[in-house]
C-alpha cells in the first residue's frame, strides 16, 4: 500500500507540473474549411485550348494564360474572408506557405517535360502535348516544396493572427505546346496513361475533350521553422512532393487543378500578326466633348488565317476582340461600363484615378468598314471560358471588315483591317480635363 501511495503521489505531481506548463504553450491550428481531396481544388480555368497546326502554334508556344484568384477555392462555402489557419502573432516571422506541383502523379506534376522544347518548369498535364507552368508570388512551382512568405493576415485581440483565403497570392498559370508525352514512372497514374489509351488529345484529332482528370496540378500548405508548434502535419522546404506529402492526410491546405473549365481542340484558326503599337488621338476641349464631339484616329491590324478557318462568334468559330488592360477594366467596373457578359463599352485610362488623368471620358471603337457600329471591348479575363462570348462580350467574326492581302504560304491568307478609335464623353459623367493613356490588346481566338 505504501508503495502504491508513493506512485500515486508521483503521478499527481507529474500532472500538476504538466498543467502548470500549459498556459504558456500554444500551437498553430487550422479550421475545417481546408480540404486536400482531389475534387475540391481551386479550379484553373483555361477555357477552350486550340492545339492547331504547328505553322501557327509551333512547339514551345504559349497556348493560354490565366490568373487564378484564391477565391476559386470554394470548399465549405469558403470566401475571401474565410479563416484557414490561426497562429500566435509571435510566430509570424517563423511561419510560411509551402507550394509545389502534385509530384506523385504523372499528369499532376511529376514530369518536368518541356526541357527539349527550351522550356523550364513546365509539367505534363492530362492533355497530351500540353504542359503547365505555375507561378505564385514570383515563385515558379516545382516538384520540391518551396517557401513562400505570409505577407497578409488579420489580427485578433487575443494576440493571434488569422490567415484567410484572401491572404493567399493569386496563381499565374500558363499552358505551352510541348513535343513529348509523360512517362510511366510516377507513383500515381490515377487518370490513366494518355500515351496509349486515348485520354487527352492526340495531335490532329479534334475532339473537344473536357479536362475531366481530377488530379490536382499544385498544392499550397502552411509550414514553418522547428520553433513553431503545429497542431497538424506539414512538410519541409526542399522535400520532394512526389514522396513527401504529410500535409495531405492532415487537410493542411488545398490544391489547384484543371479538373473542369478547360477543353481542347485541334481546329483551323487565325492568329494576329501585327498592329499599330501607338494610336495618337488629337487634343480636344471639354466644351467640344460636352457638345457631343469626339477626337478620332485610325489604326490597322494584320491577321493571318488558315483558309479552312471558320469566321464567326458561334461555338468553335474564330473571332477577334480588343481586350482592355486589368487596370482599365477595374476602372470601367466602377464607372458602370461593364455589361452582364463582361464586355466593356468604352476603354478608359489604365491609371484612370490618377490626378493628372482626364475623367468622364473614354475611347470607343468601330470597324472602318462599318463605322456606325460601336464595338464592345473584351473584359478581364475575357478568354477563360468554355462558352462563346458573342458581340456583347466584345467578340466579332474574325473576317468581319477584313481585306485579303494575299498569301505567303499555301493554304493561309493575310488580312488587314482598319479601325477607328474615338475619344468621347462618357454618358452621365462629369468631364475633368487631363491626359488619356489607355491600353488594349488584339486577341484572335476560337470561341
Amino acid at each position: 500500500m505504501k508503495k502504491n501511495r508513493g506512485l500515486l503521489l508521483k503521478l499527481c505531481l507529474g500532472l500538476a507540473l504538466l498543467l502548470s506548463a500549459m498556459p504558456g504553450w500554444s500551437r498553430c491550428t487550422k479550421t475545417t474549411k481546408l480540404q486536400t481531396e482531389d475534387g475540391y481544388t481551386a479550379i484553373i480555368p483555361f477555357g477552350k485550348i486550340n492545339l492547331t497546326d504547328t505553322y501557327f502554334v509551333p512547339v514551345g508556344s504559349l497556348l493560354g494564360s490565366v490568373v487564378v484568384p484564391p477565391t476559386n477555392y470554394t470548399y465549405g462555402g469558403s470566401t475571401g474572408s474565410t479563416v484557414l489557419w490561426e497562429c500566435d502573432e509571435a510566430d509570424l516571422a517563423n511561419i510560411y506557405f509551402l507550394v509545389a506541383t502534385n509530384g506523385d502523379d504523372r499528369v499532376g506534376g511529376y514530369y518536368d517535360i518541356g526541357t527539349n522544347d527550351g522550356l523550364t518548369d513546365v509539367y505534363a498535364t492530362w492533355f497530351a502535348y500540353v504542359g503547365l507552368r505555375q507561378t505564385m508570388a514570383g515563385i515558379t512551382l516545382k516538384r520540391t516544396w518551396q517557401k513562400m512568405p505570409v505577407t497578409s493576415w488579420a489580427t485578433t485581440s487575443a494576440g493571434k493572427i488569422q490567415i484567410r483565403l484572401q491572404d493567399i497570392p493569386p496563381l499565374q498559370a500558363e499552358l505551352y505546346r510541348i513535343s513529348a508525352l509523360p512517362g510511366t514512372s510516377a507513383k500515381s497514374a490515377y487518370c490513366g496513361n494518355n500515351n496509349t489509351d486515348g485520354s487527352g488529345l492526340a495531335y490532329g484529332k479534334p475532339t473537344g475533350k473536357v479536362y475531366s482528370c481530377i488530379q490536382p496540378n499544385a498544392y499550397i500548405q502552411l509550414s514553418g521553422d522547428p520553433s513553431v508548434s503545429f497542431a497538424f502535419a506539414h512538410d519541409e522546404v526542399g522535400e520532394d512532393s512526389s514522396t513527401d506529402f504529410s500535409f495531405w492526410g492532415a487537410d493542411n491546405g488545398f490544391g489547384y487543378g484543371m479538373r473542369t473549365g478547360s477543353s481542347i481542340y485541334s481546329n483551323p484558326t487565325c492568329v494576329a500578326r501585327s498592329a499599330d503599337p501607338i494610336v495618337l488621338l488629337p487634343t480636344i476641349s471639354t466644351a467640344e466633348l460636352e457638345a457631343g464631339m469626339g477626337a478620332s484616329s485610325s489604326f490597322s491590324v494584320q491577321v493571318e488565317c488558315s483558309d479552312s478557318a471558320k469566321s464567326g462568334v458561334a461555338d468553335t468559330q474564330t473571332a477577334m476582340g480588343f481586350q482592355v488592360s486589368e487596370d482599365a477594366y477595374a476602372a470601367a467596373q466602377s464607372l458602370g461600363l461593364v455589361n452582364s457578359s463582361g464586355g466593356v463599352s468604352a476603354l478608359v485610362s489604365d491609371n484612370y484615378n490618377d490626378p493628372d488623368m482626364a475623367k468622364g471620358v473614354g475611347i470607343t471603337l468601330a470597324n472602318s468598314a462599318n463605322p456606325g457600329q460601336t464595338l464592345n471591348f473584351v473584359g478581364q479575363p475575357g478568354i477563360a471560358t468554355l462558352k462563346p462570348g458573342g458581340n456583347s462580350a466584345g467578340w466579332y467574326p474574325v473576317l468581319q471588315g477584313a481585306k485579303a492581302m494575299g498569301s505567303v504560304t499555301s493554304g493561309y491568307t493575310y488580312y488587314t483591317y482598319s479601325f477607328i478609335a474615338t475619344l468621347k464623353k462618357l454618358s452621365g459623367k462629369e468631364i475633368t480635363p487631363g491626359k488619356v493613356h489607355a491600353t488594349a490588346y488584339v486577341l484572335v481566338k476560337m470561341q
